[in-house]
């Protein structure tokens, strides 16, 4: 199998709201960078509404009844880009409660017809506003109407949080057993983070909480923030994580499609980003339990453009795993001539190019083994580090390494197995008594038992 799963052992009753929380833990293998290092997802979309707001609109709609603030004769209201109002459409449909939701325009028709369904009153907002211009909208109706809706305002309410330090963060200590070294999830209400994140904290101080948000205020990635030009959430503190990276949306998109082929797990754009988060802090890591909270699956995003296979902008992408290597003359010359000069150790380097298969630069990096470099390379993380910095630079992507075999075929050895990475080319020269011979490349299988050699041309 591509991913195992860890459940939690928790009992779970008969009802609806039983069946809440308590989502599977997946390894995901092919996207680990090297061995000691572990990357899982929390697959949210377990929940019975789909997602991970299941919780949290469980926890504002049960306090409203608990202080009386939500029953017969009042309207429960808020603002959502899609799935608390799902959550609190599914929930209110269950107990009784009448839903109506300030939703911007422009979310997928799935989201609108999933409101629908469960009976919920749609008022729809300036789509240019996104999720800002529905709380807007929704403040304005409370204060015309105050007695006649409880608004439980989910960026405010501190239950949002409250339902992930009383559940998501124990069900992720339970399932590593206590082993989580590092939290990634988005930030929309930032009610995941903070809550999941204060409870790992508090039970385990050294773990390491990192926060995912876009990095333009104009993004594709529903359910997510871009903090600096949003209304933050009063139940925000950004000082609780130890890194804020920033995912580029194309990047989250294209990592879904990848989930969807290699690991046969449809999920939605906010889970893109968080595996794009998540790959990023592997690849500096070299022990780690690395857990990312998937928010949602894809079934909500069917009728998105990323979906559709054949746009004009569509590339072949680095696991679409081609046949052959293209690589300029001139960079295989650089190539060979690296190895020569580092002969008799191995010396290695960066493949950069622009899509999957066609390498336009090689770039030269430390081979930094500690020691026995004459059969040895190893990319340590400040080395990978300045390899992706290099391609961003320069517009182009990672999609590999070379090294060299000194006195040794171009044939990957059980080190080189051992320690290779998924969906990367790896281009060995051989160089025999100084001089530079044969270039061969190679990757790795799927199930990482041997390599399969790529034509180089």
């Amino acid at each position: 199998m591509a991913h195992s799963t860890l459940a939690s052992p928790s009992v779970r009753g008969s009802s609806l709201l039983d069946q809440i929380g308590h989502t599977p833990l997946v390894r995901l293998p092919r996207f680990e960078p090297r061995p000691g290092v572990e990357i899982y997802a929390k697959l949210e979309m377990r929940n019975p509404g789909g997602s991970v707001k299941d919780r949290a609109a469980l926890a504002m709609m049960l306090e409203g009844e608990r202080l009386g603030r939500l029953g017969p004769g009042r309207i429960l209201l808020d603002a959502t880009s899609g799935n608390t109002g799902i959550a609190y459409a599914m929930l209110g449909a269950a107990r009784g409660h009448r839903v109506r939701l300030c939703v911007p325009a422009n979310v997928t028709p799935e989201r609108k017809r999933l409101l629908r369904v469960y009976g919920a009153d749609l008022v729809f907002t300036d789509p240019m506003e996104g999720s800002d211009g529905a709380i807007r909208q929704v403040r304005a109706i409370f204060e015309r109407d105050p007695h006649r809706y409880y608004y439980p305002d989910q960026y405010s309410n501190p239950a949002n949080w409250q339902a992930h330090f009383n559940g998501t963060g124990v069900e992720i200590l339970e399932q590593t057993q206590g082993r989580v070294t590092h939290f990634v999830a988005g930030l929309g209400t930032s009610g995941t983070f903070m809550g999941t994140g204060r409870r790992l904290r508090q039970d385990k101080p050294d773990v390491r909480l990192i926060s995912v948000q876009p990095d333009t205020p104009l993004h594709g990635l529903e359910g997510l923030k871009h903090m600096e030009s949003a209304i933050v959430p009063a139940i925000y503190d950004p000082t609780l994580a130890d890194e804020d990276l920033r995912v580029d949306t194309e990047d989250a998109h294209h990592l879904i499609r990848r989930l969807a082929h290699e690991e046969g797990l449809f999920v939605g754009p906010s889970s893109g980003a968080a595996l794009s988060a998540a790959i990023r802090l592997a690849a500096g890591l070299t022990d780690a339990v690395i857990v990312a909270i998937f928010p949602d699956g894809g079934d909500r995003y069917l009728s998105d453009a990323l979906w559709d296979q054949s746009r004009d902008d569509e590339e072949t992408s680095v696991a679409d795993a081609p046949v052959h290597v293209k690589i300029t003359e001139d960079q295989l010359t650089a190539i060979r001539r690296h190895g020569a000069r580092i002969y008799p150790d191995e010396c290695c380097g960066a493949l950069l190019g622009p899509k999957a298969g066609e390498v336009t630069e090689a770039y030269a990096l430390d081979n930094t083994f500690p020691d026995g470099r004459r059969r040895r390379f190893l990319v340590g993380p400040d080395e990978y580090r300045r390899a992706e910095a290099r391609a961003a630079d320069t517009g182009l992507q990672l999609l590999g390494f070379y090294h060299s075999h000194p006195d040794h075929p171009a044939e990957p050895s059980q080190f080189d197995l051992d320690h290779a990475w998924p969906n990367l080319s790896y281009l060995i020269v051989s160089v025999r008594q100084g001089q530079p011979k044969e270039a061969r490349s190679w990757r790795l299988k799927a199930d990482r038992s041997a390599f399969d050699e790529e034509f180089v041309c």
